[in-house]
């Protein structure tokens, strides 16, 4: 096997569309035991919640039309092995896939071969790392 040219070190978070998005985080806060992050920084003019299981995230994003039309995964969210975004950037790009727009946190959006969409966060980006080691910064 080849050596990778990112090494994925967690699933960061997966973004599910939701239908009902009280009812959808009951079920995952009450029944399952997920967290509650209490901060709304979905995209604008999404109804999201965003949820904690560990040190992974489930944001959960509320669509009008059924949920399970081709789309009820929006993306997964993957913290990889590298220092900032311009490394990351420079690795994809060496790999062959170029991922020109970065996303406020400094995360970079990819498509795998068959079109999932996947976050790709640098270790300077993963919230959800600060916040697991007690340095989350303030919304």
């Amino acid at each position: 096997m080849a050596t990778p040219k990112l090494q994925v070190t967690a699933i960061n978070h997966v973004v599910l569309h939701v239908t009902h998005l009280e009812r959808s985080k009951r079920f995952y806060t009450e029944l399952l035991g997920f967290e509650d992050r209490n901060i709304s920084d979905g995209p604008p003019s999404t109804r999201a919640s965003f949820l904690l299981c560990g040190v992974q995230g489930l944001d959960l994003f509320e669509v009008s039309e059924d949920a399970h039309g081709g789309q009820e995964i929006n993306h997964m969210a993957l913290n990889v092995a590298v220092d900032d975004v311009d490394q990351l950037v420079a690795l994809l790009y060496k790999a062959g896939i170029e991922a020109p727009e970065r996303t406020p946190r400094n995360s970079v959006f990819i498509s795998d071969p068959d079109g999932h969409i996947l976050e790709i966060l640098p270790t300077t980006a993963s919230e959800r790392a600060r916040e697991y080691h007690g340095t989350a910064v303030a919304m």
